[in-house]
């Protein structure tokens, strides 16, 4: 049976197989960059696949030393100025996005090249890019994607180091010191599974019959947030919402009712970290469902998603992301079983502003073929 959970486990032997196999993956690109001279970059993701490339942003711009950018497809179409010294990324790992086949024809109008990542052989995306990629996450026959996430993360990380050895912006030592700290984080990741499937099982009562879920981090962990929210708000289809930590103090903070969960992922770094973890002790006035993913044993230990070990910050993303993964697939599995209210259902069955340019890309886990 295909599930969620049975995807995010298979997570780490395709990270792996990406990393161990990084400079035949991501060559295409390389050269497609270099052969025109491009000097920054430019992604334009929707869903899943912007909160992936914002996973890997903080690591890329720290890498690669340039300007690389994120917008959603629809602001890029309508409200973006086109540059010819850019290089830019569509991604869509269905290539079937009805937002990113439209952004890439209108770029395309404009006579500007562009490249597309996608995580399938067969898209429409291949009809319309210049060069297609595949990301390899392999199959994923859910639609609210898991293994496609970090692997996308995974994979745009690897790019930005194979680009950064050969323009000489790191050096050899560098580039393998974090080839190794992504490797770690794939040995990290199944223990964080079964801790987060640990936590929720001990404490049901506070994941379960919630309206909202409030996710709290920063810099390398605000994409795992972001794609943690998407994710608890597609599948539990409660109200998931994602702030960087201390902007949350400045206005988002006061619907916040003591019915509310609060989840803190701290990227293992100083300061931030200890900002975060304050944050997340303050909130316990509000309510008493805060929750950190930290390795801070300050921290109340049956509140704490924890791992023995930890990754660098930049690459953290890559396992963290799972823990949020986890809470989705186990708080709808024992809830609403993925069913959203009956006019979400009309309304995606009427298909009057389709999002997919073909039809039964995924199983209909929401029952809407049914209706």
């Amino acid at each position: 049976m295909e599930t969620m959970l049975n995807y995010i486990k298979e997570t780490p032997s395709v990270l792996l197989n990406i990393i161990n196999n990084n400079e035949d993956y991501t060559k295409q690109l390389i050269s497609f960059y270099k052969d025109n001279n491009y000097d920054r970059i430019h992604f334009i993701a929707s869903g899943s696949s912007y909160n992936g490339t914002l996973c890997a942003l903080p690591f890329m711009k720290q890498i690669l030393k340039t300007e690389i950018s994120l917008t959603t497809p629809f602001s890029f179409e309508n409200h973006e100025l086109y540059h010819k010294d850019t290089m830019y990324i569509f991604v869509s790992q269905s290539g079937c996005s009805t937002n990113i086949l439209s952004a890439m024809t209108k770029l395309k109008e404009n006579a500007n090249q562009c490249a597309c990542l996608v995580g399938r052989e067969d898209s429409d995306a291949e009809k319309i890019a210049d060069i297609t990629i595949n990301w390899q996450v392999g199959e994923e026959k859910i639609g609210f994607v898991t293994k496609g996430v970090s692997s996308l993360a995974c994979f745009l990380m690897c790019f930005s180091l194979n680009l950064a050895k050969e323009d000489k912006i790191i050096n050899n030592d560098d580039y393998h010191y974090y080839l190794d700290e992504m490797r770690k984080t794939q040995k990290i990741q199944p223990q964080l599974l079964d801790n987060t499937i640990s936590v929720f099982e001990n404490n049901r009562n506070d994941f379960l019959g919630l309206k909202r879920i409030i996710l709290l981090s920063s810099g390398p962990n605000f994409g795992t947030i972001t794609e943690g929210a998407l994710k608890i708000s597609e599948t539990c289809c409660i109200s998931g919402q994602a702030f960087e930590a201390e902007e949350f103090l400045h206005g988002p903070l006061y619907p916040s009712t003591p019915e509310d969960l609060f989840i803190i992922v701290d990227n293992n770094d100083h300061p931030s970290s200890q900002r975060m973890i304050a944050i997340a002790k303050a909130l316990k006035d509000v309510s008493d469902k805060v929750y950190v993913l930290s390795n801070d044993q300050s921290f109340d230990q049956s509140h704490r998603f924890t791992t023995d070990s930890e990754s660098d910050p930049l690459v953290s993303p890559l396992y963290k992301l799972t823990c949020l993964q986890v809470l989705a697939y186990l708080i709808t599995e024992n809830s609403n079983h993925y069913e959203p209210h009956e006019k979400i259902k009309l309304f995606k069955k009427a298909n009057k502003v389709a999002s997919k340019s073909r039809a039964n890309l995924y199983l209909d886990l929401q029952k809407i073929e049914k209706l």
